[in-house]
């Protein structure tokens, strides 16, 4: 037998189909200090504490970059749903995030860049798992670290903003 309640055991809330679990996808913590969306393309299974996003019509490695930024961070801290001091990203602030989609081959440049940038990281990420020394560990997340602004930065200049905007940006977050 499959126990539907939450508050049992291993429950299940609502089943999903296999297919959210498979295959290129986005996970998300709901409840989060800060937005973390996980670019995965194998397998993965997650509790409903995660939100899974498989759209077809972007590409996922852009819509990464995108949701990863300093720019959703601050839309989704100041106009998302907050607990306590926590961000509550679900289904309604996701599909209030303006998702801006490359127009013209300007923007398609930029958008190859973020995808780019987003390889790099997933490559440093992957291979920090693997480094033993603490030396290497560092220079890793200094690349990280460099790979991520330069996302930021292609990201403002997606969404055309000014210096004056990224300025509030940056000084209302951190």
């Amino acid at each position: 037998p499959i126990l539907t309640s939450a508050f049992k055991p291993y429950g299940l809330n609502r089943p999903r189909e296999q297919r959210f679990y498979e295959g290129e996808k986005l996970n998300l913590q709901r409840k989060t200090m800060m937005p973390s969306f996980t670019f995965t393309d194998f397998p993965c299974y997650v509790s409903r504490a995660f939100l899974i996003l498989k759209p077809e019509d972007i590409d996922l490695k852009y819509l990464a970059g995108i949701l990863n930024s300093e720019l959703s961070y601050f839309v989704f801290y100041f106009t998302g749903k907050k607990q306590g001091e926590q961000l509550q990203i679900d289904k309604k602030p996701l599909l209030n995030f303006p998702i801006h989609v490359p127009e013209n081959k300007n923007e398609n440049n930029l958008s190859e860049k973020i995808i780019e940038y987003v390889d790099l990281i997933l490559k440093a990420k992957k291979e920090l798992k693997t480094v033993r020394l603490e030396q290497e560990r560092k220079i890793l997340e200094k690349k990280i670290q460099r790979y991520e602004k330069e996302v930021n930065e292609y990201v403002y200049r997606m969404y055309d903003l000014s210096e004056d905007d990224i300025n509030t940006i940056r000084t209302n977050l951190f």
